[in-house]
This record gives C-alpha cells, sequence and structure tokens, in this order.
C-alpha cells in the first residue's frame, strides 16, 4: 500500500515507498515465482515441483490451484489446500504463497469473507520485510485533499476520453471489484472511439478469444474468475478488440548479478513494447484501454535498473497514457492495511460509488507522480451474501435457483447435505471449458448465497470436489 504525506516530505517518502513496492514485489515473487510472468506457463510450474520434492517442501500450491481451475472444478484445490494449511503454513517457503493463493482461490469462488481474510494473513505474514503497516499507521487528521471534490470516477474518466488516446488503469488480484469497475467503463469508452482492450492476463496463445467471443480456462489465469471473464465477455459483445501484451519470453529469466530487478524490469519493457508491436504499430491512432496488474501502470523510473511498463510505453511510442489507479484507494479487511489517506476520506466523505477528486481548477487528485488519478472505492455493502456493486448499472440480478429441480437437499434456503458442493452458472451455448459467470459453494447446515447474473440464458451445473457432476439440466433465464 502506498503511504500519502504532505507535500515537504514528499521526496523522501516517495523514497521509501518506492523501496516497499520493490520489496513487496520482491515478497511475492519470492512467495509464488510464476506470478512474475503467467502462472499457465508449465515450465515455470515443473520447476517449482522438482524444486519442492528437492527440498522436501509441500507442493506449489500454485500447481494444486492451476490443475483444478484447468479443469473448471475450483472447489477441489480449495478443499486440498485447506486440508494441508497446517503443512504450508510450516513451510517458510511456501506460507506466503499459500496465503496468496487461499485468497485468490477464495475470490474465484465469490467467498469474499474468506478472501479478505486470507489476504489479510498473507500481508500480516509479510510485515516483517514490508513494514507496510508500519509506515501506514499514523492516522490523519487533515489532508489537501480537503479542498478537492467528489466526482463520479465513471464519469471523471469519460470526460478526459475525448482527448486521450490511452488510459490505463490497474487492479489488485484478489480483488473482483477493480474488474467490476472497468467492465463499466467498456460502453462508455466505446462510444468515444476505443477499440482495443489489452489485458495482462492473457495468453497470447488463445489465438481464437476474438472470434470465439468468450473466455476459456486457457485464456488467461485471472481470467479465470468469474467478474473477469464477464469483463472480456462484455468487451467482445460491445466490438473492442482483445490484446494480450505480456511476456512470452522471460520465464528463464535469472537477475544480473548487479541488479536484483533486471528480470522485473525486462518484463516491465517488454510490456510496454508488446502493446506498441501488437497495436499501435499496424494503428498507430488506435485509442486503447489497457487493464493491468498493480504498479505496472505507474509512469515513474525508479533508478537506471527499474521502470514501470507505463514508463517503457512512453518512451517507446511518445504516447504519454492517462493513468488511473484503483488499488491502493481500496478497502481491506484490516484497516492496518489500508493507507491513511483512504481510512481519512473513508471517515470524512460519504462515498456511495468509486470516486475521484477534483480541485477548483479541474485537476484530479493523484497523490504523487505515478498516475494521473486516483479512484476511492466505498466500503463494501453485502445483501444475500453477496457484493451490492454486482448490482451496479443493472449489472446483475439476484438470481434464485429451484434446488428441488436440481434435486439437492435444500429446505427454507438451508443446504441438508453432508458434503461441500459447487454450484456453477455457464452461458447457454459456451463450450465446456468456458469460464463461469458465477458460482457458489454450498456449506452443510449453512444458508445459501445468491447468484448474481446478468441477462441471459444460464446452464446450471452442480459438482462436488472430484468434479462428478450431481446435476446440470437445468436452464435458468434472466430478463
Amino acid at each position: 500500500m502506498l503511504r500519502w504525506s504532505l507535500k515537504k516530505n514528499m521526496k523522501s517518502l516517495q523514497t521509501i515507498r518506492r523501496n516497499s513496492i520493490i520489496a513487496f514485489f520482491m515478497i511475492c515473487l519470492l512467495a509464488n515465482p510464476a506470478n512474475v510472468f503467467d502462472w499457465f506457463k508449465l515450465t515455470a510450474f515443473a520447476q517449482q515441483n522438482q524444486s519442492a520434492k528437492t527440498a522436501s517442501e509441500p507442493l506449489s500450491s500454485s500447481l494444486i490451484l492451476k490443475k483444478g481451475i484447468s479443469e473448471n472444478n475450483y472447489l477441489a484445490p480449495l478443499l486440498e489446500l485447506k486440508e494441508r494449511e497446517a503443512e504450508y503454513l510450516a513451510s517458510k517457503r511456501r506460507k506466503n504463497q499459500y496465503l496468496d493463493n487461499l485468497a485468490l482461490i477464495n475470490s474465484y469462488l465469490g467467498d469474499y469473507a474468506a478472501l479478505y481474510e486470507y489476504e489479510e494473513k498473507f500481508l500480516e505474514s509479510i510485515e516483517p520485510t514490508s513494514r507496510l503497516r508500519a509506515q501506514n499507521a499514523k492516522e490523519l487528521s487533515a489532508s489537501p485533499i480537503d479542498s478537492y471534490q467528489p466526482e463520479s470516477a465513471l464519469k471523471a474518466i469519460v470526460s478526459i476520453a475525448d482527448r486521450e488516446q490511452v488510459i490505463m488503469i490497474n487492479e489488485e488480484h484478489r480483488t473482483p471489484l477493480h474488474r467490476a469497475f472497468t467492465r463499466r467503463l467498456l460502453p462508455v469508452l466505446y462510444k468515444k472511439g476505443f477499440r482495443y482492450l489489452a489485458l495482462e492476463t492473457l495468453n497470447s496463445t488463445d489465438t481464437d478469444l476474438n472470434k470465439r467471443g468468450y473466455p476459456i480456462q486457457k485464456s488467461g489465469y485471472y481470467s479465470a474468475e468469474p467478474v473477469f471473464g464477464d469483463l472480456i465477455r462484455t468487451a467482445l459483445k460491445l466490438g473492442f478488440k482483445l490484446v494480450p501484451y505480456d511476456t512470452d519470453t522471460l520465464a528463464d529469466c535469472q537477475p544480473q548479478p548487479d541488479n536484483p530487478a533486471s528480470c522485473s524490469d525486462a518484463r516491465e519493457r517488454e510490456q510496454a513494447q508488446n502493446l506498441y508491436d501488437r497495436i499501435l504499430k499496424n494503428d498507430p491512432r488506435a485509442k486503447i484501454l489497457v487493464h493491468g496488474g498493480r504498479d505496472h501502470i505507474a509512469e515513474t523510473r525508479e533508478d537506471e535498473g527499474f521502470a514501470y511498463m507505463a514508463w517503457y510505453f512512453k518512451d517507446i511510442t511518445k504516447i504519454n497514457p492517462f493513468t488511473v489507479d484503483q488499488m491502493h484507494m481500496s478497502e481491506r479487511r484490516n484497516p492496518a492495511d489500508e493507507e491513511p489517506l483512504y481510512r481519512y476520506v473513508i471517515r470524512k466523505r460519504t462515498l456511495n460509488e468509486p470516486t475521484a477528486f477534483v480541485s477548483d481548477d479541474g485537476k484530479f487528485w493523484r497523490g504523487g507522480a505515478d498516475h494521473d488519478m486516483k479512484i476511492f472505492h466505498p466500503r463494501t455493502k453485502y445483501e444475500n451474501g453477496r457484493p451490492t456493486w454486482f448490482s451496479s448499472d443493472g449489472w446483475r440480478k439476484p438470481s434464485a435457483i429451484d434446488f428441488k429441480k436440481l434435486k439437492l437437499p435444500v429446505k427454507e434456503r438451508i443446504f441438508n447435505g453432508q458434503e461441500l458442493l459447487l454450484v456453477q452458472a455457464f452461458v447457454v451455448g459456451e463450450s465446456a471449458d468456458a469460464i463461469p459467470v458465477d458460482q457458489i459453494i454450498l456449506y452443510p447446515n449453512r444458508g445459501i448465497s445468491i447468484l448474481m447474473l446478468p441477462k441471459g440464458k444460464f446452464r446450471i451445473r452442480v459438482i462436488d470436489r472430484t468434479g462428478k457432476v450431481l446435476a446440470e439440466n437445468y436452464i435458468l433465464k434472466v430478463s
């Protein structure tokens, strides 16, 4: 998490911040090396697997996660990893990776309470090295943002869309809320002439995505999360051309002895080059929306050994992208993991939607040189066990299932079965390896969360942890 402070201390604190970012990135890299390039690259997984055997460590939790998800069974990896939790928590090498992956798989399953619980544990685990909580500890009593006025982030971005050729927006990979907001941007930006959506998560091997019209399991890693999958469907339905831009060549990169960040720097540079080669080289006036992870869209160069993708993009293309950060001003389960400015704004202002702040002379609050705008997301509210942001702009509706038709033991919305089951909703007509639109877990003797579905026809199936299909002949229509 980035730290805001007064201008007179900004320079020194930016140095601290940048060192923290690099430290945080290296922690995540060491915890989960496959994160750096793409978790679907089998060579990286094979190397991790071999290392685990050699060191008598538990098997990489990423391997377990990937195997289940690739078979469209999100329940199996959750249960296997939970059953082996003590083993992973006892491993110095695998602990952080495990906690990060448990947060991730719960986000894929729509269990946001469990997601934030494991994210909190992950951030606590890295605190001795990252010191992010220590930096965020002080509460603010005032800030320069006090003179700024709140404005709908959606309207704010639309207001600059005519004059900007490239807009970049980021996400925290464990936070589907960020993907939901980018999905809301798509129709309004399309009207403004944007025709390309570049996604970091996409695999270049899925060459049929634009023609097929929906994502499948081999499309990418984070795109296996249902909200991300629907972002992709929405973009393709509107007419966007989707472009993968992450590196394809650095899986075996070894850092230079005098520059530990050299592989990370090479990745940032290649991402920027790919955006030029795959879009602007042939369509120099293309209007592009880039949805990237974390701080790749920062516009700064740290030193001669490391710069972010957006900095390289500007250097290569001579186009200054408009960069939107929605990651750092978002809630966490533990306020100690939130930036002081976020906590301050939430206390002082009433935010009912994603919000940007604008000064009297029309300048957006940016909090430093890294981005052109920061979005403040309000704290999430829940209904029927699901976040209310699912209903933004009428996107999705609560969609009750007739469990009698599925022949499941449900009474008064309490599941009376003996084992955990997974209920998945797929778009009718899509292939068996398509990403589910939504999914919920049925816990024995617990109330059932409700599916949140957009308009359309959906095939509902129920599976157990082995992937055995218990019911799938039920079609649910949402109008």
